[in-house]
């Protein structure tokens, strides 16, 4: 009876205390431990904490504690003269935001898988320390540490380095078709990654070029750049000419007469210029492709002049620029002139002709002659009186020109237009004259 007594009187106290204004204890704890407390904005103190000197009403209690999220409580002191709070702190996440080239490498986090990347990690512990590894096929493991600060989102771009080599491959021409250590990889312009360390060995190939083949020294990560220009094969070009015989020459230099066949020739352009005389220059470009054939016929046209000759009286020798090229004929044997005798492919310009015929003075022209035209030249010659032969009668001796002779007699032209016929019993003999020197 005595204690409860007791008990009653205590209790009885400390309402009276309370009630009368006295300072109410208040004890601060936190899990875990240590956050610091601050009340009504100034520092008080870590936790676990007792406070004996709150003044009645409300006050702000907040918990700080590196790498929790702060917690913000009240606490009414007219509410209990003993009051405990215990704070459960609740870890601050960091924000990361993970991103690699090239991209879906896998995440590692303290040995934990946790995606691929680019991702956005959020339940990490702001306060912490992590080792991240990220893995993908072909390419080297990249290891690296993330701290974070508070709730500042950090991001990472990493570039992960190959484990074997990469080469981009041009060609000119493109569309080479290329094979890496004897497997196809496709046609250039490629790049060509996966390539193993060591020897690679890169083959070229294109229909009319020259295989070609490079040799490169792979290491892990390396990216290089493998630039080839192909080597056309030769070809072929034949060569012809209407009409034949025509001399080409190729790029300026002569080689040869149609019809003309030209081997081991670079693919590319050529300018083929084909001559003959009495025919125009005729010009081509001429295109061999990559180990190809090609022909081309050179029509030539005749542009060189002609020179038709009339002589009066016929069977007159005909010499043209110191040549002989004939003598002038007549199918009528009464006619006084010549059927025309021509002189073709004739040079353009000026020339010299010349026509003779015994018994004629000789005749001399200077002809001009134009490209692919006609020109005519109609000579009449003039008589000569040359003495072929001399006749002796008892009345004298006589000297002519032949004009005939038969078994009754003999007629000569004793001078230019007048004849004299002998009896064959007047005359005592008859001599032939040799021409003058």
């Amino acid at each position: 009876m005595k204690k409860m007594l007791f008990v009653l009187v205590a209790m009885l106290s400390v309402f009276a205390v309370f009630a009368d204004g006295d300072q109410t204890r208040v004890t601060l704890t936190s899990q875990p431990s240590g956050a610091t407390v601050i009340v009504d904005g100034m520092d008080r103190g870590t936790t676990p904490l007792t406070l004996f000197d709150l003044t009645p009403g409300r006050h702000q209690v907040k918990f700080r504690l590196a790498g929790y999220l702060e917690r913000v409580r009240h606490v009414d002191t007219t509410e209990s003269p003993f009051i405990e709070k215990n704070e459960v702190m609740v870890e601050e996440k960091g924000l990361l935001l993970l991103k690699s080239e090239p991209a879906g490498a896998n995440i590692l986090i303290n040995g934990m898988s946790v995606g691929v990347t680019p991702k956005l990690i959020t339940n990490l512990a702001a306060k912490d320390t992590y080792s991240v590894k990220l893995r993908k096929t072909g390419y080297q493991e990249h290891t690296f540490a993330i701290k974070f600060e508070g709730r500042k989102p950090l991001v990472r771009e990493e570039a992960l380095v190959l484990a074997s080599g990469k080469i981009n491959i041009m060609s000119e021409p493109t569309g080479a078709e290329v094979s890496v250590n004897g497997i196809v990889r496709g046609k250039t312009p490629i790049t060509v990654s996966d390539v193993p360390r060591g020897r690679a060995v890169v083959k070229f190939t294109l229909d009319g070029f020259a295989e070609e083949v490079r040799e490169l020294a792979i290491n892990a990560g390396d990216v290089q750049t493998l630039p080839v220009v192909m080597k056309g094969m030769p070809g072929t070009l034949q060569l012809t000419s209407v009409p034949n015989n025509a001399r080409f020459y190729v790029n300026d230099e002569a080689r040869g007469r149609a019809p003309l066949v030209l081997s081991g020739l670079k693919p590319g352009d050529y300018t083929v210029r084909a001559e003959l005389e009495g025919y125009g220059t005729l010009t081509k470009t001429v295109t061999i492709a990559n180990g190809a054939s090609a022909s081309e016929e050179f029509r030539l046209s005749n542009v060189m002049g002609r020179l038709e000759v009339r002589t009066d009286p016929p069977g007159a020798q005909v010499i043209f620029d110191g040549r002989p090229v004939g003598v002038t004929k007549s199918r009528d044997p009464k006619a006084t002139a010549s059927d025309v005798l021509a002189i073709e492919n004739v040079m353009e310009g000026e020339h010299v002709l010349v026509i003779r015929k015994d018994g004629y003075s000789e005749s001399t022209r200077h002809p001009k002659i134009v490209q692919s035209k006609t020109a005519t030249a109609n000579v009449r010659l003039r008589r000569i009186f040359t003495p072929d032969v001399e006749i002796i009668t008892s009345r004298g001796s006589y000297r002519g020109v032949l004009v005939s002779k038969t078994p009754d007699s003999v007629t000569i032209e004793v001078s230019l237009g007048i004849s004299r016929t002998f009896p064959v019993d007047e005359i005592r003999k008859m001599n032939f004259l040799k021409p003058e020197k």
